[in-house]
């Protein structure tokens, strides 16, 4: 979960797709950047035009990843996947070209057909790591 820095210690950011929608209007945002992580480490990403940007994407998901392509995910005949952007990430890339402002946010990954979450999906893993940590006591 994100954190925002305060005098008081980290404390968890809430955002709502309303929220992010809101600002991906006010900022004239054309391009949103999902960003994921494979298997091995590596950052990929998948980028939506602005007429791809609704808020329902936040629930329901882009069905934008080929899961074949990226190693140590899927094979050929299993590869549709979705990405969930997770609103509490959002962020606009300050560098790149003024004439296309674009943003960002994390997904989580689902297996397309509504058969839920990717259990290989790193962020997946790290979730699931937090709350056994969170249900054994343990604190920020």
């Amino acid at each position: 979960m994100p954190f925002d820095h305060t005098p008081k210690g980290l404390v968890p950011r809430k955002r709502t797709s309303k929220q992010v929608m809101a600002e991906i209007k006010a900022k004239k945002i054309k391009y949103l950047d999902l960003q994921f992580m494979d298997v091995p480490g590596r950052t990929q990403h998948v980028s939506i035009p602005e007429n791809m940007m609704e808020e329902d994407i936040f629930e329901v998901g882009v069905a934008k990843l080929d899961g074949s392509s990226i190693k140590g995910f899927a094979e050929i005949y299993e590869s549709d996947m979705l990405l969930t952007p997770d609103p509490n990430t959002f962020a606009t890339i300050p560098w790149g070209d003024e004439r296309y402002p674009t943003a960002r946010c994390i997904c989580d990954i689902q297996w397309g057909f509504g058969k839920g979450r990717f259990s290989r999906d790193p962020r997946f893993i790290a979730q699931k790591a937090e709350e056994a940590l969170r249900k054994a006591g343990f604190t920020d």
